[in-house]
């Protein structure tokens, strides 16, 4: 009897390690898949997913024909050391050699200036062997982990152009447990609660940042995406809040997921014979992990309509001061910090814009009659205006007064505003496109206090403006990072001719810039657009020393008081929809200092 208790003791125990140390939620191919040196082979339905082809007919659109002069290119040189089971994700492009644990190494081709994918009219070479193409702009090689080390990157042009790169393998990181249980056992993520993830060599390299990811479904394709950035450390605690929220939302989880953790070093270079090159290391650990719970499943139309799982801030409303219409987006809070974080912000563009000169064309008809005769007449007739001529001084006398109002305003919100003169003498801003500066008839573009234009807020803008680069090439970016700010702001205001009322009838669009959350992705605190029909020139008051300069004519013209004004309510409405939704505050907790 005894000895039958023992062995039931010990079959309990047995069944508690195996719950404990394996993932009963795989299949046995399925952890195969996850065995170092496993070389996935692709199925004729994996080939043929609806997503992956739709992939490869997009990307051939919009690429463009292969360049001789690598200046016109923007060049992602990646080495990838320790990578998770290909039989997890899904590419477009060819991956050829790719192998679990093993390395791989990639070159990715942008168009510099214009947008869409690229590629160089000569070879691209690792280690002195000419690789083939993998697709859309891009290069693949994978080879086994006993060939770590530092990688030689060759690319060639036509024209002579020359790219040569070395790069090294990240320091080497390795996930101990997750949630205390060891890496390889049977973990279970429903999002109730925060996820604490033990490495080991996690802070190996302080320069370095480590991104948890894991795995999503983009429409039946399966794709890594970041869930949580990190400074180098051997304990991350991911805030529950993240699994609603994260780099793709609201693409849905992956049920059989994958919990990936990697260090990425990450560096730029603009001295070389191309637009510019982005070097990326990677070192990655991986471990299988069940998502339960309400944050599985779903589909990307439910959950862009789940306030729950797919966090964002709107509002659209008409103070009832100065009736300006105020239209507000702050979306995912892992793009979109709170705005506690937005203590120390300089004023990059603060532009003013206006189309001056208004025709009309009006048409009436009049019928006479005579005997047995029925006569028309259309006449039309032509209404030609132009807002008063003013001078450059007068209009730029306007952009500064306008500035310092909206400088003073975001102090008065405690906010602590650099000099503008520290924001335009970067090396990044001289690296932006001129505005027009001119004041004609017709038409004025002025900068407060010499600031350029950053911010797109037409299609022409958008014709004239696109160049496809990587996020930390983004002037806002670099300027952020030289002067250490919690952001940029912009401000665009274009003002068109009312022929009516003979005003200018303003729309103004604010972006608010917060530092990049990775290498491969921007952020945003919100953007704002204000409209309303200004005051008449009549009732803004004719120019004369007793109401002020012209400036201040215009200034009320456009209801600049009921604009600051507006512009408060704003930031209060976000600061409400932050309260209601504390995932920004949570996951941003430890993100910016």
């Amino acid at each position: 009897m005894k000895t039958n208790k023992n062995k039931f003791i010990l079959v309990l125990m047995l069944f508690a390690f195996l719950s404990i140390n394996a993932q009963s939620f795989l299949k046995k191919k399925e952890v195969k898949a996850y065995k170092c040196g496993y070389i996935h082979k692709e199925s004729v339905f994996g080939k043929l997913k609806p997503m992956k082809l739709i992939s490869k007919v997009t990307g051939s659109l919009i690429k463009a024909k292969p360049k001789s002069n690598l200046k016109d290119v923007a060049l992602a040189i990646s080495y990838a050391s320790s990578l998770p089971p290909k039989s997890q994700l899904d590419f477009a492009t060819k991956t050829p050699g790719w192998e679990t644990c093993g390395d791989g190494v990639s070159v990715f081709f942008l168009n510099y200036e214009g947008i869409g994918l690229t590629d160089t009219d000569g070879d691209v070479k690792l280690n002195g062997t000419k690789l083939e193409k993998a697709g859309m702009g891009t290069y693949f090689q994978g080879f086994s982990a006993d060939k770590r080390g530092t990688q030689k990157v060759e690319v060639t042009s036509s024209n002579g152009g020359k790219v040569n790169v070395n790069i090294e393998p990240a320091a080497a990181l390795e996930i101990v447990s997750v949630n205390g249980i060891s890496k390889g056992g049977d973990i279970i993520i429903d999002g109730t609660k925060d996820v604490v993830i033990e490495l080991k060599n996690g802070d190996a390299d302080p320069d370095s940042k480590i991104y948890v990811e894991m795995i999503i479904s983009a429409m039946s394709l399966k794709v890594q995406t970041h869930l949580f950035p990190s400074k180098a450390t051997n304990t991350i605690v991911i805030p529950k809040e993240s699994f609603k929220n994260f780099e793709n939302s609201p693409l849905p989880l992956v049920k059989k997921n994958t919990l990936i953790v990697t260090r990425v070093k990450h560096q730029m270079n603009h001295n070389t014979d191309a637009g510019v090159i982005q070097k990326v290391a990677t070192f990655s650990d991986f471990t299988p992990f069940l998502v339960k719970g309400d944050i599985a499943g779903g589909n990307l139309i439910k959950n862009s309509f789940s306030k729950d799982k797919n966090t964002n801030t709107k509002a659209k409303f008409k103070t009832v001061e100065g009736e300006y219409n105020v239209k507000l987006n702050k979306g995912n809070p892992y793009t979109h910090p709170p705005l506690d974080k937005m203590k120390n912000i300089g004023i990059s563009s603060f532009v003013v814009r206006g189309n001056l000169y208004k025709k009309k064309t009006t048409t009436s008809t009049s019928t006479s009659y005579g005997f047995q005769t029925k006569t028309i007449t259309t006449t039309k007739t032509t209404v030609k205006k132009w807002f008063p001529g003013l001078t450059d001084n007068t209009w730029q006398a306007f952009a500064n007064k306008v500035y310092d109002k909206f400088k003073n305003n975001l102090n008065s919100l405690g906010v602590n505003v650099m000099s503008v003169n520290d924001i335009t003498n970067t090396k990044a801003y001289s690296e932006m496109k001129p505005i027009l500066d001119t004041v004609t008839g017709t038409f004025i573009e002025k900068g407060a206090y010499g600031t350029k234009r950053l911010i797109r807020t037409g299609t022409l803008d958008y014709i004239k403006d696109i160049k496809t680069t990587f996020p930390a090439d983004y002037t806002n970016e670099k300027i952020i990072k030289q002067l250490n700010l919690d952001g940029l702001i912009a401000v665009t205001i274009d003002l068109d001719f009312d022929i009516e009322s003979e005003g200018l009838n303003p729309v103004i669009k604010i972006v608010a810039f917060a530092p990049n959350v990775s290498y491969k992705t921007p952020a945003k605190y919100f953007e704002m657009d204000f409209s309303t029909k200004a005051k008449s020139l009549k009732e803004a008051g004719k120019y004369n020393g007793l109401t002020g300069g012209p400036e201040d004519a215009i200034y009320k013209i456009i209801k600049g008081d009921e604009f600051m004004n507006a512009f408060n309510l704003a930031i209060d409405e976000l600061k409400k929809g932050e309260k209601e939704n504390p995932a920004y505050h949570t996951i941003w907790k430890d993100r910016m200092n």
